[in-house]
């Protein structure tokens, strides 16, 4: 299910489109939906990385959900770049393709933090939100 045909596409508060994909931000989290047979690389996410500064400021933390709706395939190498130089309180992948799930996987060896599986976008966000409310109270 993309976002934009969902009953929380009201929560959509900045929309990103690229050549790769659409990018989606609510508050706290990054969906992406990254289009079919893309190969997703740094230089292409660098644009979002920007755009997701701006929005969120230098400082803020956000929760990562990639929604899987098309085949793709990512950079695994690229990805050190952008967890190198963000902070995320999480990142979630939402497949019910095992071959997608596999990919995360392989990406994961390049990550520092925990990769979420979910079969449903609404479960990644109820789950993002409780990450990011979580984090903000042992902030305190």
């Amino acid at each position: 299910m993309n976002i934009i045909n969902s009953s929380i596409a009201n929560q959509i508060k900045d929309i990103h489109i690229t050549s790769s994909g659409n990018f989606y931000f609510l508050d706290g989290i990054v969906i992406s939906e990254i289009n079919e047979n893309v190969t997703y690389t740094w230089e292409e996410a660098q644009y979002v990385v920007e755009e997701i500064r701006k929005f969120y400021g230098p400082t803020k933390n956000i929760y990562y959900i990639s929604n899987r709706v098309n085949n793709y395939s990512v950079k695994p190498s690229d990805w050190l770049k952008f967890y190198n130089d963000n902070q995320l309180n999480g990142y979630a992948v939402v497949t019910r393709s095992e071959n997608s799930w596999f990919n995360a996987l392989m990406e994961k060896l390049f990550l520092k933090i925990d990769i979420n599986r979910f079969d449903n976008l609404y479960n990644a966000i109820d789950h993002a939100k409780n990450v990011n409310k979580t984090k903000v109270n042992l902030a305190c």
